[in-house]
Protein backbone atom coordinates (compact mmCIF):
# COMPACT_ATOMS: atom_id res chain seq x y z
CA UNK A 1 0.00 0.00 0.00
CA UNK A 2 2.80 2.09 1.33
CA UNK A 3 4.17 1.79 -2.96
CA UNK A 4 0.72 2.68 -4.39
CA UNK A 5 1.18 5.64 -1.95
CA UNK A 6 4.52 6.88 -2.94
CA UNK A 7 4.05 6.13 -6.96
CA UNK A 8 0.40 8.18 -6.75
CA UNK A 9 1.58 11.07 -5.34
CA UNK A 10 4.81 11.07 -7.79
CA UNK A 11 3.04 11.02 -10.40
CA UNK A 12 0.31 13.78 -8.70
CA UNK A 13 3.74 15.95 -8.29
CA UNK A 14 4.77 15.57 -11.56
CA UNK A 15 1.61 16.33 -13.17
CA UNK A 16 1.70 19.49 -11.35
CA UNK A 17 5.10 20.51 -11.82
CA UNK A 18 4.96 19.77 -15.66
CA UNK A 19 1.60 21.62 -16.16
CA UNK A 20 1.68 24.62 -13.67
CA UNK A 21 5.10 25.27 -12.49
CA UNK A 22 7.15 24.63 -15.12
CA UNK A 23 5.62 26.56 -18.22
CA UNK A 24 6.34 29.56 -15.40
CA UNK A 25 9.97 29.84 -14.86
CA UNK A 26 12.12 30.56 -18.15
CA UNK A 27 14.72 27.76 -17.28
CA UNK A 28 12.41 24.77 -16.50
CA UNK A 29 10.48 25.37 -19.48
CA UNK A 30 13.11 24.19 -22.18
CA UNK A 31 13.28 21.08 -19.81
CA UNK A 32 11.86 17.05 -21.05
CA UNK A 33 8.64 15.81 -19.74
CA UNK A 34 9.39 14.65 -16.30
CA UNK A 35 6.71 12.27 -16.44
CA UNK A 36 8.78 10.19 -19.30
CA UNK A 37 11.00 9.44 -16.06
CA UNK A 38 8.16 7.95 -13.90
CA UNK A 39 7.12 5.52 -17.78
CA UNK A 40 10.61 4.78 -17.91
CA UNK A 41 10.39 3.35 -14.79
CA UNK A 42 7.28 1.72 -14.56
CA UNK A 43 8.26 -0.01 -17.91
CA UNK A 44 11.70 -1.12 -16.70
CA UNK A 45 10.28 -2.48 -13.64
CA UNK A 46 7.24 -4.14 -14.21
CA UNK A 47 5.68 -6.06 -17.18
CA UNK A 48 2.59 -6.42 -16.08
CA UNK A 49 -0.74 -5.60 -18.71
CA UNK A 50 -1.95 -3.63 -16.40
CA UNK A 51 0.55 -0.99 -16.43
CA UNK A 52 -0.62 -0.17 -19.80
CA UNK A 53 -3.75 1.11 -17.70
CA UNK A 54 -1.91 3.00 -15.58
CA UNK A 55 0.20 4.57 -18.57
CA UNK A 56 -2.63 5.40 -20.13
CA UNK A 57 -4.61 7.14 -17.30
CA UNK A 58 -1.16 9.42 -16.89
CA UNK A 59 -1.32 9.96 -20.64
CA UNK A 60 -5.11 11.11 -20.14
CA UNK A 61 -4.71 13.10 -17.35
CA UNK A 62 -1.92 14.73 -19.04
CA UNK A 63 -3.79 15.32 -22.14
CA UNK A 64 -6.72 17.05 -20.42
CA UNK A 65 -4.18 19.14 -18.55
CA UNK A 66 -1.51 20.13 -20.89
CA UNK A 67 -2.31 22.42 -23.99
CA UNK A 68 -0.97 19.98 -25.99
CA UNK A 69 -2.72 18.27 -28.78
CA UNK A 70 -5.36 15.54 -27.78
CA UNK A 71 -3.57 12.15 -27.51
CA UNK A 72 0.30 13.55 -28.07
CA UNK A 73 0.94 12.33 -23.93
CA UNK A 74 -1.38 9.34 -23.97
CA UNK A 75 -0.03 7.84 -27.45
CA UNK A 76 3.53 9.30 -26.56
CA UNK A 77 3.64 7.33 -23.02
CA UNK A 78 2.20 3.87 -24.44
CA UNK A 79 4.74 4.19 -27.04
CA UNK A 80 7.53 4.75 -24.60
CA UNK A 81 6.36 1.54 -22.58
CA UNK A 82 5.98 -1.05 -25.54
CA UNK A 83 9.32 0.15 -27.07
CA UNK A 84 10.78 -0.46 -23.34
CA UNK A 85 9.07 -3.68 -22.92
CA UNK A 86 10.48 -5.16 -26.45
CA UNK A 87 13.84 -3.98 -25.95
CA UNK A 88 14.03 -5.20 -22.32
CA UNK A 89 13.89 -8.59 -24.21
CA UNK A 90 17.00 -8.34 -25.78
CA UNK A 91 19.16 -5.44 -24.07
CA UNK A 92 19.71 -6.54 -20.35
CA UNK A 93 17.95 -3.47 -18.55
CA UNK A 94 21.05 -3.57 -15.84
CA UNK A 95 23.46 -2.20 -18.74
CA UNK A 96 24.92 0.97 -18.18
CA UNK A 97 24.71 2.20 -21.79
CA UNK A 98 20.74 1.52 -21.79
CA UNK A 99 19.34 3.47 -19.73
CA UNK A 100 20.74 6.65 -20.96
CA UNK A 101 20.04 5.94 -24.27
CA UNK A 102 16.69 4.66 -23.47
CA UNK A 103 15.97 7.79 -21.50
CA UNK A 104 17.18 10.19 -24.68
CA UNK A 105 15.07 7.67 -27.11
CA UNK A 106 11.90 8.67 -24.57
CA UNK A 107 12.31 12.21 -24.92
CA UNK A 108 12.91 12.05 -28.79
CA UNK A 109 10.12 9.69 -29.39
CA UNK A 110 7.57 12.28 -27.52
CA UNK A 111 9.02 15.47 -29.34
CA UNK A 112 8.54 14.00 -32.42
CA UNK A 113 4.62 13.04 -31.86
CA UNK A 114 4.94 16.76 -31.06
CA UNK A 115 6.09 17.64 -34.34
CA UNK A 116 4.01 15.49 -36.12
CA UNK A 117 0.83 16.99 -34.94
CA UNK A 118 2.25 20.39 -35.65
CA UNK A 119 3.34 18.96 -39.58
CA UNK A 120 -0.72 17.48 -39.74
CA UNK A 121 -1.65 20.98 -38.39
CA UNK A 122 0.55 23.82 -40.03
CA UNK A 123 2.55 21.32 -42.79
CA UNK A 124 6.38 21.44 -42.91
CA UNK A 125 6.81 25.25 -42.17
CA UNK A 126 5.95 24.54 -38.82
CA UNK A 127 9.12 22.63 -38.04
CA UNK A 128 12.35 24.41 -37.65
CA UNK A 129 15.53 23.88 -36.81
CA UNK A 130 15.85 25.83 -33.17
CA UNK A 131 12.75 23.56 -32.45
CA UNK A 132 14.76 20.59 -33.83
CA UNK A 133 17.83 21.89 -31.94
CA UNK A 134 15.57 22.15 -28.82
CA UNK A 135 14.81 18.76 -28.66
CA UNK A 136 18.11 17.19 -28.94
CA UNK A 137 19.42 19.65 -26.07
CA UNK A 138 16.25 17.84 -24.25
CA UNK A 139 17.30 14.63 -25.33
CA UNK A 140 20.96 15.32 -24.04
CA UNK A 141 19.49 16.81 -20.40
CA UNK A 142 17.27 13.19 -20.71
CA UNK A 143 20.22 10.97 -21.10
CA UNK A 144 22.14 13.06 -17.68
CA UNK A 145 19.27 13.31 -15.64
CA UNK A 146 16.64 10.65 -16.08
CA UNK A 147 18.72 7.67 -14.74
CA UNK A 148 19.76 9.27 -12.19
CA UNK A 149 16.04 10.02 -11.25
CA UNK A 150 15.09 6.60 -11.50
CA UNK A 151 17.84 5.38 -9.53
CA UNK A 152 16.65 7.81 -6.77
CA UNK A 153 13.26 6.11 -7.37
CA UNK A 154 14.38 2.67 -7.30
CA UNK A 155 15.89 3.47 -3.84
CA UNK A 156 12.38 4.77 -2.64
CA UNK A 157 10.81 1.71 -3.76
CA UNK A 158 12.66 -0.89 -2.11
CA UNK A 159 12.21 1.23 1.31
CA UNK A 160 8.34 1.36 0.65
CA UNK A 161 8.59 -2.43 -0.05
CA UNK A 162 10.50 -3.09 3.45
CA UNK A 163 7.72 -1.15 5.05
CA UNK A 164 4.93 -2.89 3.22
CA UNK A 165 6.48 -6.31 4.20
CA UNK A 166 7.03 -4.80 7.86
CA UNK A 167 10.65 -4.85 7.82
CA UNK A 168 12.58 -1.35 9.96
Amino acid sequence: MVKFIFHFLLCLTLIILQTSIFPFYDGLKDGFDPLIVLVLFFSLSFAHPALLMAVLLIGCCMDSLSGAPLGLYTAAYLWICISVWGLKRFVHPGNFIFLPLISAAAVLLENSFLFLSFFVRHGSAAIVMPDLIFAGRQALWAALLIPVAIFVIELIHVRCDAIDSGMP
